[in-house]
This record gives C-alpha cells, sequence and structure tokens, in this order.
C-alpha cells in the first residue's frame, strides 16, 4: 500500500474519478441538500480528506465526533473542516482546520487532489473537499474539546460501500429560532464504524474514495 498516495494522486487526475457523484448517499428528502447549484449567500469552507500513514505502514483516515452541544451536525462524525477565512485558500483552511481540531498538522502532507465543492443545505456551506496524505503523529491526539468529543481512526480495510438505504433510519429535528418545532425521520445510504453510523455529506465523501480505490476492471 505504499503507493497508495500516488494511486490516490493519479486517479483524481481522471475527471471522471474527481467529478463522481455519491447520489447513493444523498439523503432523499430536499432538493438543496447536495443537488442543485448553492445560493449566492452559502459561505465557504473546506475539510481535509487525509490518509495517515502509521509505523506499522498502515493507513487510516481521521474523523471527527461533534459535541452534541454543537447548532450545526452534532452528534455526527465529520472529516476535520470549517470555514474558509478571508484570504485563504481552500487548502490553507483544511489544514489550519485540521490542526485546530485534532491538535497537530499530519506529518509532511502531501496535496493529492480535491472533490468537487459540495453544498451542504442544513448549514448553508459550500465545502471544498481536499484530499492529503502524510505521517500519523508519533503523540496521542489533542482535540479541541469545544468541536470535538473524540477522533475516529478508520483504517483503510473499512472503506467500502456503505450500507442501503433503510439499514440505519436518522431522526432530525425542526428548529425554529433555537425551538424544536418538530422533527422528521428519511433514510439515506450510511456506513457503521466502531458503533457509529456515518451518513450525510461524511458518507458521500467516503463512498467517492471508495470508488477511486476499487479496482480496476
Amino acid at each position: 500500500m505504499d503507493d497508495l498516495p500516488q494511486r490516490i494522486e493519479d486517479a483524481l487526475r481522471e475527471p471522471k474519478f474527481r467529478r463522481v457523484r455519491a447520489r447513493g448517499c444523498a439523503p432523499g428528502l430536499a432538493y438543496g441538500r447536495h443537488r442543485g447549484p448553492a445560493p449566492a449567500d452559502a459561505r465557504a469552507a473546506a475539510v481535509a480528506i487525509t490518509f495517515l500513514q502509521h509505523p506499522d505502514r498502515s493507513w487510516s483516515l481521521p474523523l471527527t465526533l461533534r459535541p452534541l452541544s454543537l447548532r450545526h451536525h452534532a452528534g455526527q462524525i465529520c472529516f476535520p473542516g470549517g470555514r474558509i477565512e478571508p484570504g485563504e485558500t481552500p487548502v490553507q483552511a483544511a489544514l489550519r482546520e485540521f490542526q485546530e481540531e485534532l491538535g497537530y498538522l499530519p506529518g509532511q502532507p502531501r496535496q493529492l487532489g480535491e472533490f468537487e465543492p459540495l453544498y451542504i443545505y442544513a448549514s448553508n456551506h459550500l465545502v471544498f473537499p481536499i484530499i492529503f496524505a502524510g505521517q500519523a503523529p508519533e503523540s496521542p491526539w489533542r482535540p479541541d474539546p469545544s468541536e470535538v468529543d473524540a477522533v475516529i481512526e478508520m483504517p483503510l480495510d473499512s472503506l467500502r460501500s456503505p450500507d442501503p438505504p433503510g439499514t440505519q433510519k436518522r431522526d432530525r429535528q425542526i428548529l425554529k429560532d433555537d425551538r424544536v418545532v418538530g422533527r422528521y425521520q428519511f433514510e439515506a445510504a450510511a456506513y457503521r464504524f466502531d458503533q457509529q453510523g456515518i451518513w450525510g455529506a461524511t458518507a458521500m465523501m467516503l463512498n467517492q474514495l471508495a470508488t477511486i480505490l476499487a479496482p480496476r476492471r
């Protein structure tokens, strides 16, 4: 697997892989969530999809479990990321957010490419997924408790197709002026790892990764 970064970099140069849309993971309940153009007032954000190599030469993807206290994406598993600040590029923002949330930068980070921007309806963000490879830190993670409840390292061997819609049902609150005014349930394809469900935009990006890493026929 030592050639993993080069395999990903080569695949992302092919438009059919860079632009692959993992529509099977998108909740089928709202046009605006993952389809159609982002509105003009959408805020730009970046996430760091980072392949980390460990001393035993295995690879993993670090994900973050968000605290329940957050307004958006509370209790969900996400890639490290956040809003792009004025004067920043998506690459700079992704690496900054990675360090702020997890406590370290990847060792010798190498940018491999990016996926097409993804509009997130719930928080009105246009997200730029940036893909890196690097060395895992030698010390334990030091997550920012205001943004991260836990760091979850997903082994590369766990990257596969998600469970189909209906396997894991989702429940979401309907908010108005910070008050819960109702709930709705929906079904979407999702991953399950370490007793946690991974769905929405993060599942879509994982599915994109699984697609580009699948054996070529």
